[in-house]
């Protein structure tokens, strides 16, 4: 199962040409620059990752792993490092230092073959960098190059007592429908085309 974290909406930035989209409404770094990028998840991400992961708190990958796993889970790691979007789409945040991940995000296409399954959002942002619209910048990048690709539907799953992150979304996004059992609250969303 996964689940999402989504901070409060952020106005979009414009983006820099040429250079990875600076995340906006995202906390000025320690030196005063300010600048975060999201970018899409390469190959070579297999260590920052593992560093984002050790990094946070065991709440936060309870939250996002409904669970406690020693590391980040192989097969997960494996799908967003073989950097195949129509399969698992991901995206990482950082401020100019791709060593030193902030975040990490990524849209699975769904298990099943059915035409109405919906691909399943996730999103990890370390502790110390949550509630400054990382989480957010990177659903919007998601959610754009999905729409791009013609994915119709996304899901998330939150544990219970914490739907008001799906609600947020749905500020976004048509919800669809919902359902919850023992694992958590699942919310399906219908995406709009691009530019709505």
């Amino acid at each position: 199962m996964t689940s999402v974290i989504v901070e409060p909406p952020v106005p979009p930035a414009p983006r820099d040409r040429g250079r990875p989209a600076p995340a906006p409404g995202a906390s000025p770094r320690a030196d005063g620059s300010g600048r975060w990028y999201v970018e899409s998840v390469r190959p070579g991400d297999g260590p920052a990752l593992s560093a984002l992961f050790a990094g946070c708190s065991p709440e936060t990958v309870r939250l996002r792993f409904f669970g406690l796993p020693r590391e980040l889970p192989r097969e997960y790691a494996d799908s967003v490092l073989a950097c195949r979007p129509e399969v698992h789409d991901a995206v990482v945040v950082h401020c100019g230092d791709r060593r030193r991940l902030a975040g990490l995000a990524g849209l699975a296409a769904p298990a099943e073959a059915d035409p109405g399954a919906a691909a399943v959002l996730g999103v990890l942002v370390a502790d110390e960098w949550q509630k400054n619209g990382l989480g957010r910048a990177m659903v919007d990048e998601l959610l754009a190059r999905a729409r791009r690709r013609g994915v119709e539907r996304i899901s998330a799953t939150v544990l219970p007592g914490r739907s008001r992150l799906l609600d947020a979304m749905a500020r976004h996004l048509e919800p669809e429908s919902s359902s919850l059992d023992r694992d958590g609250l699942t919310r399906v969303y219908r995406l709009g085309r691009p530019g709505r």
